[in-house]
């Protein structure tokens, strides 16, 4: 009886970790073309090229919040960071781009960030945006067995704040998922980017969006001791 309870056991923890890849919504088709960062994608090719960076490091992968994060490596040291980030890219784009921007470095680490997906001309929905996250976490699993996943919370924009439900179901959702994937964690910013309940204003320039340096230094207090953990 014992061995009975104890494999039950063993089986119910088994199923706590293991993904659930299955989309909740309907598939989601872009109305911009997925190659429309190529030339970024050139760029980190050339600069690769000059000095590949070693492998088992620590690869951020995103839209804007990491593209305009330019003293990311600098800030996260001595931690083996490479900064893929490009554009203002969306989920579709970073998965048609894994294999160059991601995967072909060979990281113990990945920690993504993008955030625009729900705000383009053709409606998305906090379904939709997790389901874009799944399909490419599962194709990071897939390529890159035994890696370490981080997903970042979207973040509280003062030109989005009116869209925040939005926002605050589909980090939900993305939340709800990483629990059933083992070796992936959720980083929520939320707590150091909030002001009496509100964006905090003194930390994005003046679009209200992107981030200024006091911005990114509350980034790196979040999450360079977690980063810490996986070296």
């Amino acid at each position: 009886m014992k061995k009975y309870f104890l494999l039950l056991l063993i089986t119910g923890l088994a199923a706590c970790h293991k993904p659930n890849y299955v989309a909740i919504e309907s598939p989601w088709e872009p109305d911009y073309k997925l190659d429309r960062s190529e030339s970024s994608i050139v760029a980190f090719e050339k600069a690769d090229a000059q000095k590949m960076p070693s492998e088992s490091g620590i690869i951020l992968t995103g839209s804007s919040s990491f593209t305009n994060w330019k003293s990311a490596v600098q800030d996260l040291a001595p931690l083996p960071v490479i900064n893929r980030g490009f554009g203002g890219s969306t989920f579709p784009e970073l998965i048609y781009y894994a294999e160059r921007s991601v995967i072909k470095y060979k990281p113990k680490t990945v920690v993504i960030y993008c955030e625009n997906d729900m705000f383009g001309k053709k409606k998305k929905s906090p379904e939709q945006v997790r389901d874009a996250y799944v399909a490419l976490t599962k194709l990071l699993k897939e390529h890159l067995p035994g890696v370490r996943l981080y997903g970042i919370s979207l973040k509280p924009s003062p030109s989005r704040w009116a869209q925040r439900e939005d926002v605050i179901k589909a980090n939900k959702l993305i939340q709800d998922f990483i629990k059933t994937d083992k070796k992936h964690d959720y980083i929520d910013v939320w707590p150091v980017m909030l002001k009496n309940g509100r964006p905090d204003a003194g930390i994005f320039l003046k679009d209200s969006l992107h981030m200024n340096e006091e911005g990114y230094r509350r980034w790196t207090k979040v999450l360079k001791p977690i980063l810490e953990k996986t070296v």
